[in-house]
């Protein structure tokens, strides 16, 4: 049996099934992200509530704003994103190095 082959094979799977489940997930973390940028809580620098900028919960420049808040907020998805890829590629191809022993560690 090719063992290797296997592992890789399982390990991809899981990758797609992370990704998948990211992508699902990636809605429901947008809209609390929103939330936290609205005028009642960080009142994020050009933060539109849902396309209409005279609503209250809208950037307001009277009140004060936390911009390296708003910056970390606004790149949180990304990274997260970026996070999953590169960890699952990394578990993907842990078991094709130097072609001997353990696979993986498994």
């Amino acid at each position: 049996m090719n063992k290797q082959g296997q592992m890789f094979m399982l390990n991809l799977l899981l990758l797609v099934m992370v990704i998948m489940v990211m992508v699902a997930l990636m809605p429901a973390l947008n809209e609390v992200l929103n939330i936290v940028q609205q005028s009642d809580s960080l009142n994020c620098n050009g933060y539109v509530y849902n396309g209409d900028a005279t609503h209250a919960l809208s950037y307001n420049s009277s009140l004060t704003s936390n911009s390296m808040a708003c910056l970390a907020i606004k790149l949180y998805l990304p990274y997260i994103l970026l996070a999953v890829l590169i960890g699952g590629v990394a578990k993907l191809l842990a078991g094709r190095g130097f072609g001997g022993g353990d696979v993986g560690g498994y």
